[in-house]
């Protein structure tokens, strides 16, 4: 994720992990947030309402684990 850039505000009714490889970001989960880096992992619950923001100056990126798999149906996104 590029720097500046926000993921869409979204839920999944399956839990879902994010690992932080490289860059630094803001994770917000709910109501609560938290500065992420390389080496980092989040947990998020299913039905929370998430998104992350690359607040640094390098490429953000990370690996999104989805348990069970990504569906579409699953996931509900806010605007």
């Amino acid at each position: 994720m590029p720097p500046g850039q926000t993921s869409a505000l979204h839920s999944l009714t399956t839990s879902e992990v994010y690992y932080i490889l490289s860059g630094v970001g803001e994770m917000h989960i709910d109501d609560e947030n938290q500065l992420v880096e390389a080496g980092d992992t989040v947990y998020i619950p299913p039905n929370a309402k998430q998104f992350i923001y690359n607040c640094g100056t390098e490429p953000l990126i990370f690996i999104c684990i989805v348990d069970p798999a990504w569906r579409k149906e699953d996931e509900t996104i806010f605007e």
